[in-house]
């Protein structure tokens, strides 16, 4: 058995040399030996005072308290096992030894090795004891707080446990539920309803998930119920039954109700409104009608103001500022010009990014080879396209640069071209 760091165990044994013995015995075997006692009011102080994890108890010690009476005591009160020794195998002796429930029983004289399993057997049986308490606990504490009713039926749908949380459900105590079925609690035509569908699922032996039924609270009154549960099996793998939770939906029922009832008077309304609207869109689609007209013909006015825009400062101011920077300019001069021109482009900047390239002043061949770099065609497809060299290519993309204002500019052509669409 895998030890933790040493069990402790105490020796109640009223002869000095068998319990010296043991103690040397159990002490290589490497338990720690706590305690010696020779006789049951002995043992039992010092079983108080020292909490061992095991107790090896000889039936027949001295004292008003034999080894049983003693071991009895210890139990109840402390929840130390212990395991007999005894030099006795009379069926009453062991008869009476069983009413204090031990870990285990020894004859003496006895073997190293018997004792030893004998003991590492307790200490297992105890922790597996604890564990399972512990477990029971936490289970306990999670029906406590949970605010569902949990419950378990057998095969016959008769319950056989249920949470203390039905009283605040449905107002009944679990002892006034054990041995009903979940039909009991219900109304005669939802008992028939629902006793038909859990019986195929019982048929089945599957888990079910979200089944709403109506139960009746103690005081008469209804409850809504989502009930959902797995079936249970035994260790021969033969069908035990279902355990499962019962949730209360009332409070959701009502509010899902109240909003079915919002919605359809809501729903209603809107048919109403719809029929006044119907009469009032005919006559505004009339009115939209002429908006439209009016508005295409505003839009198309703004695109010829902005042609017109474009088209007057690309030739009638823009081949000056060419000429006028090849004249003799002092610096002053060409500050001025230089502000002159970027403050014009910058009025204009909203016009130029929605401009098409035949307002670039490019020539067909250069819109051409313009319209295939925006689509993604490198100079060399371009050349092969249009029947002519890379190098002529080149040439036509250094010219688009410039005319489209890139020129010394490191800006990717074929991203500012797409931004002129």
């Amino acid at each position: 058995m895998t030890k933790k760091s040493a069990y402790k165990i105490m020796v109640v044994e009223d002869e000095a040399v068998i319990a010296l013995n043991l103690q040397q015995m159990l002490t290589k075997m490497g338990f720690d030996v706590i305690g010696v006692s020779y006789s049951g009011e002995e043992a039992l102080e010092k079983a108080r005072s020292l909490r061992p994890d095991l107790i090896l108890m000889d039936i027949m010690i001295p004292g008003k308290l034999d080894g049983i009476a003693a071991a009895k005591i210890i139990k109840a009160e402390l929840g130390i096992p212990v395991v007999f020794l005894t030099a006795y195998s009379e069926d009453k002796i062991i008869e009476s030894a069983k009413q204090a429930e031990p870990y285990g029983y020894i004859l003496k004289p006895s073997q190293d090795r018997e004792i030893k399993a004998t003991v590492e057997i307790a200490l297992y049986k105890k922790e597996m004891e604890k564990a399972l308490q512990e477990s029971k606990e936490r289970f306990r504490n999670l029906t406590e707080i949970t605010s569902d009713w949990i419950w378990e039926v057998d095969k016959d749908s008769c319950y056989t446990y249920i949470s203390p949380k039905i009283y605040d459900i449905l107002g009944y105590d679990p002892e006034e539920i054990i041995g009903k079925t979940p039909f009991d609690l219900m109304p005669p035509d939802e008992a028939n309803r629902v006793s038909e569908i859990f019986n195929t699922l019982a048929a089945s032996q599957e888990p079910f998930d979200c089944l709403e039924n109506i139960n009746l609270h103690k005081d008469g009154h209804p409850v809504a119920l989502e009930t959902s549960g797995i079936p249970t099996f035994g260790s021969d793998g033969e069908f035990c039954g279902y355990r499962g939770i019962d949730r209360d939906i009332t409070e959701r029922k009502r509010i899902e109700e109240k909003l079915r009832k919002a919605y359809d008077k809501i729903e209603y309304r809107v048919k109403e409104r719809t029929k006044e609207l119907e009469v009032k869109t005919r006559g505004l689609e009339e009115l939209n009608t002429a908006m439209k007209v009016l508005l295409n013909k505003r839009e198309n006015d703004k695109t010829e103001i902005e042609d017109n825009v474009l088209t007057n400062v690309k030739e009638l101011i823009t081949p000056y500022f060419r000429k006028i920077k090849k004249t003799k300019l002092d610096d002053r001069q060409k500050t001025f010009l230089s502000i002159i021109e970027s403050n014009l482009n910058e009025i204009i900047s909203p016009f130029t990014r929605k401009m098409s390239l035949k307002y670039l002043n490019l020539t067909p061949t250069e819109i051409r080879i313009a319209n295939l770099i925006r689509h993604g065609n490198p100079s060399k497809e371009i050349a092969e396209l249009l029947n002519v060299s890379p190098r002529t290519v080149e040439t036509h993309r250094k010219n688009i640069r410039r005319k489209i204002g890139l020129e010394g500019n490191r800006k990717n052509l074929r991203s500012h071209l797409l931004s002129l669409q």
